[in-house]
């Protein structure tokens, strides 16, 4: 009897034994897959993030590019980057002139040299020059030469700097100030600023 339930029984045990190598190896294969799966999943996302980053950077970049192109045009356009405008700053200032009715201007335009501050060093291929002026003015009172200077800033976008200004009273301190003449000398050295970019 055992040998004939060896014999019935012998070939489901073979099918049994080959059915779970099968298994075996489909649920093995199976985790290598799906281990292949998460590798290449995590790469992608690697990637993925890499080039969003990139494209993000990118965007940044043509941001700032289109914001320093304009500011750019903008100080072309002033005249602050480029060729010195002598002419626009002469008129400005006698445009200024105009409106306060000084008693006196007078005003010398220096040739242009290196603009030297202590500290300042421009980046490399940004040339900073200045255009020295140097103002005599004769004023009602102190306050012409404030507004001189601020009818100077609102009416050019050009940037100036001012280098020092001094004041004398020309007629004794006791006397009273007169409404018709100058009261007051001032002389003032202005820098105009210009800016090359190569």
């Amino acid at each position: 009897m055992n040998k004939i339930d060896w014999f019935y029984l012998k070939r489901p045990i073979i099918m049994l034994m080959i059915s779970v190598l099968i298994f075996s190896a489909l649920v093995l294969a199976g985790f290598q897959y799906e281990k292949m799966q998460n590798e290449e999943y995590d790469k992608a996302v690697t990637t993925l993030r890499s080039t969003h980053r990139l494209y993000s950077n990118m965007v940044n970049d043509i941001d700032l590019l289109d914001q320093y192109r304009s500011l750019y045009g903008e100080y072309k356009s002033t005249g602050l980057v480029g060729e010195e405008r002598r002419l626009s700053w002469i008129e400005s200032l006698e445009a200024t002139n105009e409106v306060l009715k000084l008693p006196t201007l007078t005003y010398d335009l220096n040739p242009q040299e290196k603009f030297e501050r202590p500290g300042f060093k421009p980046k490399r291929g940004v040339e900073v020059n200045s255009s020295p002026m140097e103002l005599q003015m004769g004023l009602l009172h102190e306050e012409d030469l404030f507004a001189l200077l601020e009818g100077l800033r609102q009416s050019i976008s050009n940037l100036f700097t001012i280098d020092s200004c001094s004041i004398n009273r020309p007629s004794p301190v006791n006397t009273s100030l007169d409404t018709k003449r100058a009261n007051l000398m001032t002389n003032c050295k202005l820098r105009w600023v210009t800016i090359d970019a190569k």
